[in-house]
């Protein structure tokens, strides 16, 4: 592997890193997360984009016992941590069980376990609360579930662990050095257990601005944005010498969020009167030419799950205006009726372009919006942790299984950041969880979106599609044929220089 490595990879992103532990605390866009991606396992890897088929990661392989409410994980005894010492069940346990301990971040997708049990060396079994039919997705699905070494942890305050910032991990690439506010540097693990890595070097190259980025891309200072081309822009960055645009239609579905903790939205009327009006067409010519504008509150494309009857009400801010008076909101003397926020991920640059959109139509409707951009850090403690807000632009419940939606809707939900309860949803999420026949889950995922779209949870706008630049120098990318699905996304273990 070593005489065949070589390359140096560079990657800009947006936003410097906080923590490198990002199942201790999550920080969705800043330089930790991309990092983590290349720096730690988790057990498998979920294919998120496209067959929804479980790949190994540090589990070579594994059983699905007692109906789906044991899961028994065969470790790679090959697996080593970038000090040398051996990656065993042990680690998992360690890790699994501080999440469960402690409600860490990790907790969103691993909430379902009721204990973890040490077979052997290599041999770890999670024996859930109930059956799960959804849990391998759970844990491969986001970087929330990487593991951590035993050894650098335990008896330690995680808050204060100096390994957050210094990480030592099992993945392809090893920690160099971080310069706050300029770059994160990683160089290949020589010694990885699995394929790759093929490059030599990883940076990741802190560029606030998005259009230097792309400019350093253009020209070939950086070989990858984690921030989209502009729509409207991806045909002209395509004959762009050396330059090729990831485009996919999205595996979620983006919306506005409602923090139901405010009086204001717990009124049926008032969440109908601002789905109203709303019209996609304009949002989605605005943001992407060629987004999709469902009304639904899932993914057509996981269609055994689908239920086509479920979705947001009708433009209509005629409806929208009676609503409001209504429900006592006339207009002022301004013609204002209600001052609200509206936030969104600063990451994502065609968030702002809809926000502002939505903004425009709400103030029809004498709805006057203050949009904001929200990096991740504000995003975490304002919103996640601390529901101060009005309405946020999210995503992130991703297909291809419809449980993944739990963390974000059910009442115990750890990532349910809007403070959502309602009993029938979930009732819906346990019931498809619990059921290991594929039609009789997606029966129930059709009633739980039944209730979503009658309860107006939340308004869905746009399929969050992905177009991203990259330097065709490289190749073996997280999205390329022969690749897609066996590592996360955002990793870039199987990169390599194009012949």
């Amino acid at each position: 592997m070593a005489g065949n490595r070589a390359g140096h990879l560079v990657v800009a992103i947006p936003f410097d890193a906080q923590s490198f532990n990002e199942v201790y605390r999550n920080y969705t866009g800043a330089g930790g997360y991309f990092a983590a991606n290349n720096l730690y396992s988790r057990l498998v890897v979920l294919d998120v984009f496209e067959s929804g088929e479980i790949a190994p990661d540090l589990a070579e392989r594994w059983e699905i016992l007692d109906g789906g409410g044991r899961y028994r994980f065969h470790l790679n005894r090959a697996a080593t941590w970038h000090d040398g010492v051996p990656v065993t069940a042990r680690d998992v346990a360690y890790t699994y069980g501080e999440v469960l301990a402690h409600g860490y971040h990790g907790l969103s997708w691993l909430q379902d376990i009721a204990r973890i049990d040490v077979i052997d060396d290599h041999t770890v079994e999670c024996v859930l609360k109930a059956p799960n039919a959804a849990f391998l997705a759970q844990l491969g699905a986001f970087v929330f579930t990487h593991i951590l070494p035993k050894h650098l942890y335990e008896g330690t305050d995680w808050a204060t662990n100096p390994h957050n910032l210094r990480p030592i991990g099992s993945g392809p690439f090893k920690f160099a050095e971080w310069v706050p506010g300029e770059r994160i540097e990683l160089v290949a693990n020589e010694d990885y257990w699995g394929e790759g890595p093929y490059i030599e070097r990883l940076t990741y190259r802190i560029v606030p601005d998005h259009a230097e980025a792309l400019a350093l891309l253009e020209h070939g200072e950086v070989h990858f944005c984690v921030q989209d081309v502009p729509c409207q822009e991806v045909a002209a960055w395509r004959e762009k010498p050396g330059v090729g645009v990831m485009f996919h239609p999205g595996n979620a579905i983006a919306f506005m969020a409602f923090n139901w903790t405010r009086p204001l939205w717990q009124d049926h009327r008032v969440r109908e009167a601002l789905a109203r009006a709303l019209d996609r067409e304009p949002i989605g010519a605005g943001v992407c030419p060629l987004a999709r504008t469902p009304r639904h509150y899932y993914l057509e494309a996981v269609g055994w799950a689908f239920n086509r009857n479920a979705s947001a009400p009708e433009y209509d801010p005629v409806e929208a205006e009676r609503l409001l008076d209504a429900a006592g909101h006339p207009r002022g003397a301004d013609g204002v009726r209600l001052r609200v926020g509206l936030a969104y991920r600063s990451l994502y640059a065609h968030y702002g372009v809809a926000a502002r959109i939505m903004a425009e139509q709400l103030a029809r409707i004498g709805v006057a919006a203050t949009v904001e951009a929200v990096d991740p850090f504000d995003w975490k403690a304002r919103f996640q942790d601390a529901a101060d807000f009005d309405l946020i632009l999210d995503s992130g419940d991703i297909g291809p299984d419809p449980q993944l939606m739990a963390s974000f809707l059910t009442s115990d939900g750890p990532r349910n950041s809007m403070r959502y309860h309602n009993a029938a949803v979930d009732r819906a999420f346990g019931a498809g969880r619990a059921a290991t026949d594929r039609a009789e889950r997606g029966a129930h995922y059709r009633a739980l979106q039944a209730e979503l779209a009658t309860d107006i949870a939340r308004v869905p706008f746009m399929q969050h599609g992905e177009h991203l630049p990259y330097r065709t120098a490289f190749t073996g990318w997280s999205w390329s044929d022969g690749v897609i699905g066996t590592v996360p996304f955002w990793s870039h273990g199987k990169v390599r220089l194009a012949e």
